[in-house]
Order: structure tokens, then C-alpha cells, then sequence
């Protein structure tokens, strides 16, 4: 029997209610806050990381997870009678949690040297519910047994189109730890200016003009969201907030009323990505065809 575990971590933004229906090992991230140690959604709620901000930049200082801690779901999933474990993160390989999840492929076969399983580390290359889409997409094809390589070949392909919207309101670029920004883990290729609304997709940021005086800037976000979601054929999508509850809320109304069809799910902005975007972003997520 062909049996894959599927692994990801809190900076997915998976709302726990996406879950329920598949066999997800979710992970919490721990972030380093004025030199103490706290994990998300163990040692404090979204809602409390949300209190912290805006903090002086030099408080919140690294996110990581412990490569021991991926040795001990490697071990679970072996013990358990699993073929194949493949761990989905947000970012990229620079991220902490990729580096951490790699060297733990080492030091589980060394621990383990008879088990017969294979470990698959596989970035993002995107943020928030980009990422958590390819986690709920991997945990379906697993649970229909789908074939380990021919999975990976179908996440690879799905996370090339991931795409997120994000009205960032303001992207912070002078953190002490600059990777823990957003756009200094991605190709940003436009100039700089405090009030960005960007497109993520495979790595890659790319800016959403707003034109001053042309309609608001929520009317402008709004056109490139249905714009984007009509041309890929009525996805699934996502919506993100922090502290835009009404104006998520606004978001969801047009969208459902233009698509016909509602968000799979709105959802609260997790600490890292309301650390990388501020907690005034507004998050759109999506797979697009092109």
C-alpha cells in the first residue's frame, strides 16, 4: 500500500477547519521574541502576536523549527507503517524550516539506517495560503494513494501557477533580520516605495499598480483580484487579513458576488506572514492558469 504523510508547518496559514478531512501533520514554528522562545499557537494565539506589533525590529529576531522535532515526525510516520513523508513549507530553501527539514532527512537515516521510506523536502516558493493550497492539494492526492514521484511531479507543476495578491499596506524593509521580510526573500524587482500592492507567484514579486486618485486603492485590489481569478477559470481562493477584518469581509462580498461562488475559506493572517507583509495586509490566494 502506497501511504504518504504529509507534513507543513504553522507559517501556512492553514485554518485548522481546512484539516479536518486529511491526515496533516501541521508543525508549530518557533519565533525568537526579544531573546525568548515561543511557538505559534502553543505559546501564544495569532491574535497575541498581533499585540506584539509594531515592536522595536530588533525584539522579534528568527523563526525556525528544530530539525529534531522533523526527526521525530520522520519517526512517526516509519513507525507507522508509512511509505513516504513529504514535508511542504512556505518560502524558499533559504528558509530555516527547509534547512531544518533537510538536515533532519540526514540524521533520521542514521538513527534509522533499515527504513525503508522516502523524505521529500519541498519549499513553496510562496507565502501564506499559497503554500497552504499545495499542503491541501498533496494531502488529497495522498489520500487517493496517488504514486509518490507522480505527486511530487503534480505539486511541482501546482506551485509554479500559486499565486497570492497581497495589499500590503506597508512592507517593512528595515527589519535587523532583513530575511524575515517577504521581498527579501524574493526576486523584487521594482523600486521601493512604502505602500506596495504586490502579486507573489513561484518565487517572484511583482507590483500591482495603484494610481493615486483613480478610484481607492481597495476598488484598484480589488479589480486585479477578479481580473486574475476570472481568467483562471473560477478557482478555489483564499482570503487573508490581520487587522482588515471589515475589509476582508468587503472583499469576500465582491468576490462572491462577481464570481458567483464565496472564498474556501477566509482566514487570519499567521505571525510570519503578518511579520513579512505587517498586520495591515490583505491577502488573496489562488492557483492561475497561466
Amino acid at each position: 500500500m502506497n501511504k504518504t504523510m504529509i507534513i507543513t508547518d504553522t507559517c501556512s496559514d492553514l485554518p485548522l477547519e481546512l484539516t479536518d478531512n486529511y491526515d496533516i501533520e501541521i508543525i508549530a514554528t518557533t519565533f525568537n521574541i526579544d531573546d525568548k522562545f515561543f511557538s505559534e499557537g502553543v505559546d501564544f494565539s495569532i491574535e497575541n502576536f498581533y499585540e506584539i506589533l509594531p515592536a522595536p525590529k530588533d525584539k522579534i529576531s528568527n523563526f525556525y523549527i528544530p530539525a529534531a522535532v522533523y526527526v521525530d515526525r520522520y519517526k512517526k510516520a516509519f513507525q507507522s507503517g508509512f511509505n513516504n513523508v513529504l514535508v511542504i513549507m512556505a518560502g524558499n530553501e533559504q528558509f530555516p524550516m527547509h534547512k531544518a527539514a533537510k538536515e533532519a532527512i540526514d540524521l533520521f537515516f542514521k538513527q534509522y539506517p533499515e527504513a525503508n521510506i522516502k523524505i521529500e523536502a519541498f519549499y513553496a516558493n510562496n507565502f501564506s495560503m499559497a503554500s497552504g493550497f499545495l499542503v491541501l492539494e498533496a494531502a488529497k492526492l495522498a489520500a487517493e494513494k496517488m504514486d509518490f514521484e507522480k505527486l511530487l511531479e503534480t505539486l511541482h507543476e501546482s506551485a509554479s501557477k500559486m499565486t497570492l495578491f497581497v495589499d500590503a499596506f506597508h512592507v517593512p524593509f528595515s527589519y535587523k533580520e532583513a530575511g524575515m521580510s517577504w521581498v527579501e526573500l524574493i526576486k523584487y524587482k521594482t523600486d521601493y516605495h512604502p505602500f506596495p500592492a504586490l502579486a507573489l507567484r513561484d518565487g517572484e514579486a511583482h507590483e500591482l499598480i495603484i494610481k493615486k486618485g483613480d478610484h481607492s486603492a481597495f476598488d484598484q485590489f480589488y479589480a486585479y483580484c477578479i481580473e486574475a481569478l476570472t481568467r483562471a477559470e473560477k478557482p478555489d481562493y483564499a482570503i487573508g487579513y490581520a487587522s482588515r477584518e471589515k475589509e476582508a469581509l468587503a472583499m469576500a462580498l465582491l468576490l462572491e458576488q462577481e464570481l458567483g461562488y464565496p472564498p474556501m475559506t477566509m482566514y487570519k493572517l499567521g505571525a510570519l506572514s503578518v511579520f513579512g507583509a505587517s498586520k495591515a495586509a490583505l491577502a488573496v490566494a489562488f492557483k492561475d492558469v497561466q
